[in-house]
């Protein structure tokens, strides 16, 4: 994995491969699992990737918090979004849609 697409996705992997029940993981497809969660829009602007339970250890889904910035690049006033990780991932307990 050469490319970064957040800030702490070193971080990230490590957390993520502590609480995900399979012992390998593809960096690149949970990477893109990651993504695609951040960019979909969320209306209390909590910006968060969520393993579902049926993935983890445990057996509880396990929240990993994330921040959004916004960010110039140049002098032309280029801006683009930048997401980090902010670590502490947690697990909770919430009936799942496959437990409805």
């Amino acid at each position: 994995m050469d490319r970064t697409y957040f800030e702490g996705q070193a971080a990230f992997l490590e957390d993520y491969q502590q609480v995900a029940k399979a012992t390998k993981i593809d960096h690149q497809q949970v990477i893109n699992e990651v993504m695609d969660q951040l960019n979909k829009p969320t209306p209390d602007d909590k910006l968060l990737y969520i393993l579902p339970g049926n993935q983890t250890v445990h057996g509880q889904a396990v929240r990993f918090p994330f921040r959004k910035e916004l960010i110039a690049l140049d002098n032309e006033a280029t801006v683009s979004s930048q997401f980090f990780y902010e670590g502490s991932p947690y697990e909770y307990k919430v009936v799942e849609d496959e437990q409805l």
